[in-house]
């Protein structure tokens, strides 16, 4: 996966994150959906999604 695409995915995971966090009722879900934002993107960093560069 190229950056591009990789920075496609967090934006499409932060949209999502966002919508929940409009609809969640207590702070302490919102503290849920931030807490699994954040494994989401750690785990894609994992993998190594994203770390083809162009370096130019």
């Amino acid at each position: 996966m190229t950056d591009t695409e990789y920075a496609k995915v967090i934006q499409m995971k932060a949209t999502v994150a966002n919508l929940e966090m409009n609809v969640a009722l207590t702070t302490e879900q919102q503290a849920q959906i931030g807490q699994e934002f954040i494994a989401d993107i750690m785990a894609l960093s994992e993998r190594g999604i994203g770390s083809e560069t162009n370096d130019d």
